[in-house]
C-alpha cells in the first residue's frame, strides 16, 4: 500500500515538474541559440524526478567520454526511466532520437520539439532520410546524438535484443565515434507496462569509444558484446549487494543528484 501511494504521489509531482520545467525551457528557447539553457532545464527536470522517486544511480566511466568531438551514444533500453537517467547523469548537452509519440505529450513533447530533439516514426521508412539528415546537422554542430539501437524497450533485459543499424550508419557517415552506454536496474525500478515504482540500485556505465569506420555488422556485434558483458557483471554485483543489504547505494558510491 505504501509503495502504491508513493508511486501515485510521484507521478503527480512528475507531471507538475513537466509543466514547470518545460514551460521554463520554452520561455528560454528564443534566447538560447546553442540549446545549453534548455538542456540545463531538462537535466534539472530529470534530477528532480530522480530525487522524488528515490532513484540513486552509480555512474562509471565518465572519463571515457570524448572531449574533442561529437559522438553517437548508444544506450540499451529497459524502461521509461532510461531517458531521465541519461539526461540527469550524462554531463554534456545532447540530442536524443525518441519515438514520435513522445512529441505528442503535452509539455514534454513541446520541449523535445523546441529543443531540437529528433522524432522517429518507427512505422514510416520514408521518414528515415529526414531523421538521418537531422542527426547529421546535430553532429555537425559538435553535439552528441543519443540513440537506443534496440528501437524499443527490451522486456528481457538480461541481454540486449537485436540492434537496428540506423545509429551505426549515422556515426559512420558523420565520421564520429560510437560510445556504448549500458543502463542496468531501471527495468526492475519501473518495469515495462507498469507505473508502479520499486526502488532498487541503478548503474550507468560509459564504455570506451569505438571507431565507426568498421563494417556495420561488426560494429553492432561489438557494441552488443560490450553491453551484454556489463549487464552480466552488474547483475552479479547486484546479487552480491542484495545478499549483504536490501538498501540502495551508499552516499560514497552514488554521485550527487
Amino acid at each position: 500500500m505504501a509503495r502504491a501511494l508513493h508511486s501515485i504521489i510521484a507521478l503527480i509531482l512528475i507531471a507538475l515538474y513537466a509543466v514547470v520545467m518545460a514551460s521554463l525551457a520554452l520561455l528560454i528557447s528564443p534566447f538560447d541559440r546553442t540549446g545549453e539553457r534548455q538542456h540545463w532545464c531538462a537535466r534539472w527536470w530529470c534530477r528532480m524526478i530522480a530525487l522524488t522517486i528515490g532513484l540513486r544511480v552509480t555512474v562509471d566511466g565518465l572519463e571515457q567520454l570524448p572531449r574533442d568531438t561529437a559522438a553517437v551514444v548508444l544506450a540499451n533500453h529497459q524502461s521509461l526511466l532510461d531517458i531521465p537517467v541519461l539526461f540527469a547523469f550524462l554531463p554534456f548537452q545532447f540530442r536524443i532520437l525518441a519515438k514520435k509519440e513522445l512529441f505528442r505529450v503535452p509539455f514534454l513533447g513541446w520541449f523535445l520539439w523546441r529543443a531540437g530533439h529528433i522524432a522517429v516514426d518507427r512505422g514510416n521508412r520514408a521518414a528515415t532520410p529526414s531523421i538521418v539528415q537531422s542527426a547529421r546537422r546535430v553532429l555537425a554542430a559538435r553535439i552528441p546524438v543519443v540513440i537506443f539501437p534496440e528501437g524499443t524497450r527490451n522486456t528481457q533485459p538480461a541481454q540486449v535484443k537485436a540492434f537496428k543499424a540506423g545509429g551505426f550508419r549515422i556515426a559512420q557517415d558523420a565520421g564520429v565515434p560510437l560510445v556504448p552506454v549500458t543502463i542496468y536496474g531501471t527495468a526492475d525500478f519501473l518495469p515495462a507496462r507498469s507505473f508502479r515504482l520499486a526502488p532498487c540500485p541503478v548503474r550507468l556505465t560509459i564504455h570506451p569509444p569505438m571507431p565507426s569506420d568498421m563494417p556495420i555488422e561488426e560494429a553492432m556485434a561489438q557494441v552488443a558484446a560490450v553491453m551484454n558483458r556489463q549487464l552480466e557483471a552488474s547483475s552479479r554485483l547486484g546479487e552480491r549487494r542484495n545478499q549483504l543489504s536490501p538498501v540502495s547505494f551508499s552516499d560514497k558510491e552514488s554521485p550527487r543528484v
